[in-house]
């Protein structure tokens, strides 16, 4: 399976502190099923210089290889919705068009359907990380249709599914994928003891929700397009 989400990447954010975190989280991943994962540090307003973030994953990839795990870490980022379009366009998802945003957890901002378009203008296609622990869409879920019909696609946070997260978070999950308006499954793992890879069990319950295949394309076929940088619609 391909993880397009996932914070492994040591002294970066709130994931792993130390390198030997990230290799602990790496095992947990590869345990789970994972095969490459991209590393999507938060972005915020005062942007990672990509510079460091390209030193911290070459750093971990030389420890994944010095310890044999088998795991292929590509680059990326978390953005969230107030960091400038120029950076956005910096940390996209192995260099390609496509890019993680995150709202605030409590509001759906006003200005969300404007820096949907902004993106998509600059052909960039934005993923809408975890919609379903967002407290506005928890209320509303249809509020999220507007941005997809501009183009925004959706991540949901397979431990959603299997109530990590909390039985409304887990229902709202539940209805946003029956309603086929989710489009890749991921992890957002920060750890191997504390947000651990859970893609396993959440494709487990995707496939009872919506079968095999279409649960299938959230964890392999569509998380490799958007590696590969193949245009949308898949």
């Amino acid at each position: 399976m391909i993880d397009i989400h996932c914070h492994i990447l040591a002294g970066v954010d709130d994931g792993p502190a130390t390198l030997d975190e990230s290799l602990a989280l790496a095992r947990a991943l590869i345990a789970d099923g994972v095969t490459t994962v991209v590393a999507t540090p938060h972005i915020y307003e005062s942007a990672l210089p990509v510079t460091q973030i390209e030193s911290r994953l070459t750093e971990l990839l030389e420890k994944l290889s010095d310890a044999s795990l088998r795991l292929e870490v590509l680059a990326g980022g978390e953005n969230h919705y107030n960091v400038s379009l120029n950076d956005m366009a910096l940390h996209t998802l192995n260099t390609g068009r496509y890019l993680l945003l995150e709202f605030p957890p409590q509001t759906l901002p006003s200005a969300a359907s404007e820096i949907v378009f902004s993106l998509r203008s600059r052909g960039l296609v934005p993923i809408i990380v975890h919609p379903e622990r967002n407290a506005a869409l928890l209320r509303d879920p249809l509020r999220l249709q507007s941005l997809l019909e501009q183009g925004a696609l959706t991540q949901l946070t397979a431990a959603s599914l299997v109530g990590d997260f909390g039985t409304e978070v887990r229902q709202c999950a539940r209805y946003l994928l029956k309603k086929g308006m989710i489009h890749f499954l991921a992890t957002d793992a920060h750890g191997a003891s504390w947000r651990v890879p859970r893609l396993k069990a959440g494709l487990g319950e995707a496939r009872k929700l919506i079968g095999c295949e279409k649960a299938r394309c959230l964890v392999e076929e569509h998380p490799r397009r958007v590696i590969e940088n193949q245009p949308w619609p898949f």
